[in-house]
């Protein structure tokens, strides 16, 4: 009998070890001091948006989640269960699945896009597929406030415009190049870009592609603006259309987006040596950078120098953003919903980082 007892107490005190351990692993992520700063730092930043959602990611784990204000002017809370708008940032996804292709040897940066869309104006159709994606087509951008109007239409209204500069001369950033991306995807993979973007890298989830920003939709927050002269916050109504989902019409939940940067982050839907291509800085003609010289553009994506620290992102709609930092592999990613003044997104990223980091202290 007591051989049997100190078995089971053997037992019990290994099982509560395994348990101790496993709990101590499960937890790891950030200090308590750490997230406390964050914490605190938020509840400062939130004044000057409605809402807002934040997470980073380091190591492939999620270490630290928030949501802080309002999804909408009826008080609702921002929860786990709210939308977010990407705006630009959805072409990161738009480029990345670009790159999908490129593996997959169905297109190349070097193809004239030509191959793929057809009736394009003779000056037009050396325009190559990395021209797009870099923002150096010198194609004319069309009127994205009218998403009413037919593809044909706007199509007929823009091929009458002459090119702006020749190809790869310079950076001009507009949403023509990605709705060109976006009929090529769609020659090559004989699907909507809607449906191969979720099945190829959302695992064909329920996920909610709309340019649409007036149409209510259960949970979904909307972008607003602040009044200074009646000191309250309003809505802003747009409606893009779907041409512009590649450009900016993703909507997803924070914990959404978290999964689909894991993924990105294991190569589920790029190798490494893709990557590192996509985040080529491009040769411009005319030298082209942003804040310094060591902000740069990409392929689809933009790279900083914040935090003395090069990492890879984008922003959109001067609401939403997202980091990678390399090096010390970890992202982050704001989602928000309006701005008092100035946008915050990038300001609270880098602040951020910092914390998490001490050597990205700005």
């Amino acid at each position: 009998m007591n051989i049997t007892k100190s078995i089971i107490l053997c037992l019990f005190i290994f099982f509560n070890i395994g348990c101790e351990n496993d709990t101590k692993e499960n937890s790891e992520g950030l200090s308590l001091e750490k997230e406390n700063q964050i914490n605190e730092y938020l509840t400062t930043e939130v004044n000057n948006t409605l809402g807002l959602a934040v997470a980073v990611l380091k190591d492939g784990n999620l270490v630290y989640e928030n949501y802080l204000g309002m999804e909408n002017l009826n008080e609702k809370p921002v929860t786990k269960e709210t939308i977010f708008p990407l705006y630009s940032l959805s072409k990161l996804i738009t480029s990345t699945a670009v790159f999908q292709l490129i593996e997959e040897n169905k297109i190349h940066l070097d193809d004239k896009i030509s191959l793929y869309i057809n009736n394009l104006p003779k000056e037009w159709q050396d325009i190559e597929i990395e021209n797009l994606l870099t923002h150096s087509s010198g194609l004319p951008d069309y009127d994205i406030m009218s998403g009413e109007v037919s593809d044909s239409i706007t199509m007929k209204n823009l091929i009458q415009n002459k090119l702006r500069f020749k190809k790869g001369e310079r950076w001009e950033y507009n949403q023509t190049n990605f709705w060109f991306l976006t009929k090529i995807i769609e020659h090559v993979t004989k699907m909507s870009f809607e449906q191969f973007v979720i099945e190829s890298q959302f695992s064909n989830e329920a996920i909610l592609y709309s340019s649409n920003f007036i149409k209510p939709i259960p949970n979904r927050s909307f972008k607003y603006s602040f009044n200074e002269s009646a000191q309250q916050w309003e809505k802003i109504d747009f409606d893009f259309g779907k041409r512009t989902n590649s450009a900016g019409g993703l909507n997803l939940t924070l914990n959404q987006f978290v999964e689909w940067s894991k993924k990105f982050d294991a190569n589920e839907f790029i190798q490494p040596s893709t990557k590192k291509k996509m985040w080529t800085p491009f040769e411009y003609k005319e030298a082209f950078y942003f804040e310094n010289e060591n902000d740069k553009f990409l392929y689809g994506w933009q790279q900083y120098s914040s935090n003395h620290e090069i990492s890879y992102g984008f922003t959109g709609g001067m609401v939403t953003g997202y980091r990678k930092f390399i090096h010390q592999n970890m992202s982050i990613i704001i989602l928000t919903n309006g701005m008092k003044n100035s946008p915050i997104r990038n300001k609270i990223i880098t602040k951020i980082a910092g914390i998490v980091d001490e050597n990205l202290t700005e």
